[in-house]
């Protein structure tokens, strides 16, 4: 035996049959049955995926943009600062009504020292009526200043309430010369530019979240039924990153597009690893509520190239090409449609993609049926001891 033959058998490992010299060596799978039965009928929808929070931040006061900190895909958290207006003039109305606010405190206590004063003035005289020696006259122009000195400082503290909420007003107005964000999420546009001009409710910076995403599904109005029942989920494939979800509906719209009279479904997606965009296309899994007899194969059994989808079975010991049409996913197994296959059919799931049409086939682990094809005692007793 030369060393090449020898080479090879060892990278192949384990009991393998005779081959004839030159020829190729077996490949080690795993098989799994393809199976004929009862599943619930899914169908294909589109949708998108959308952001649960998009917002356009506007400026809630005219004024001249002086800072834009962020740039379109920055990322930013609840709070940053986005954009700076020019606050100088905000700055001098809060210092002004503050100084009024002073001031009128100050003009209150001085109320309240007069009326002391005339509370005092009006014991005095109380007294004196006592002994005789003073008129009912001077009692009721000493009540009188009482009334006035009292009437006056009611009058000053209603100023200072005036005064205080035009601080509040200046001091608010001045805290919107700074614009902050709403929420986490990224920057997708910007609006505006350092040095622009913004009216009131002008656009600044438009914000999508990331973390609250969710898919809207455009479903057929004949299968909206099935999906408002509790049980109900669909499957969610996102083509561009290549991820597939299965996730429970959010809410089905009561509002179907006119035309084409599909419904609006809600889906909430995890976006935890942050793949996913507004956006984005989707293909949407739904199941109709029907039920028919169908040929299934494990997912990991299908394989694609420029022709379209295939699948490797076991034809007497050595590998064969069958083409399939996928009708549609239902977890771990894909329902089918092809000339080729039957029931029990044994497909390769592991060591497939390596494969070519008439390449032995050496069975590691065969799973919902027997080959079809025997591969030697050596491999019979391999699989037996598994």
């Amino acid at each position: 035996m030369t060393a090449g033959v020898i080479a090879s058998l060892c990278l192949v490992g384990g009991p393998v049959l005779a081959q004839p010299s030159g020829g190729p060596p077996p490949a080690n799978v795993s098989l799994d049955a393809a199976k004929l039965e009862q599943v619930e009928l899914w169908r294909e929808v589109t949708g998108e995926i959308r952001s649960l929070r998009r917002s356009v931040l506007a400026a809630e006061e005219p004024g001249l943009v002086i800072e834009l900190a962020v740039n379109d895909g920055d990322r930013v958290e609840l709070g940053q600062v986005i954009a700076r207006l020019d606050d100088v003039v905000a700055r001098i109305e809060v210092d002004q009504a503050a100084a009024d606010v002073e001031a009128r405190k100050g003009e209150i206590a001085e109320r309240e020292t007069l009326l002391r004063q005339r509370e005092r003035d009006l014991g005095r005289v109380r007294e004196l009526v006592e002994r005789a020696s003073a008129s009912g006259v001077e009692l009721e122009d000493a009540e009188w200043g009482v009334e006035l000195a009292e009437a006056r400082l009611a009058q000053t503290r209603g100023a200072l309430h005036a005064d205080e909420a035009l601080l509040a007003r200046a001091k608010d107005r001045l805290g919107k010369m700074t614009i902050h964000a709403p929420f986490d999420g990224r920057v997708v546009m910007k609006r505006t530019e350092r040095g622009q001009w913004v009216e009131k409710g002008g656009g600044l910076v438009e914000l999508v979240s990331l973390d609250q995403i969710e898919a809207r599904l455009d479903v057929p109005e004949v299968v909206v039924k099935r999906l408002g029942e509790a049980d109900a989920t669909v499957r969610v494939l996102v083509p561009s990153v290549g991820h597939e979800i299965e996730a429970k509906i959010t809410q089905v719209v009561p509002d179907a597009d006119r035309l084409s009279r599909l419904f609006p479904v809600r889906v909430a997606l995890d976006n935890s690893e942050g793949l996913l965009r507004p956006g984005m296309s989707v293909i949407g899994s739904v199941p109709v509520g029907r039920v028919e007899r169908l040929l299934t194969v494990h997912k990991d059994a299908i394989l694609r190239d420029d022709a379209g989808e295939y699948v490797y079975f076991d034809a007497g010991g050595q590998a064969m090409v069958a083409r399939i049409e996928r009708l549609f996913a239902s977890r771990e197994r894909v329902a089918v449609r092809s000339s080729m296959l039957r029931d029990g059919a044994m497909l390769v799931v592991k060591g497939n993609e390596r494969l070519f049409p008439t390449q032995p086939l050496n069975v590691l682990e065969s799973t919902g049926g027997a080959p079809a094809g025997a591969q030697g005692a050596d491999a019979g007793e391999r699989r037996g001891g598994n």
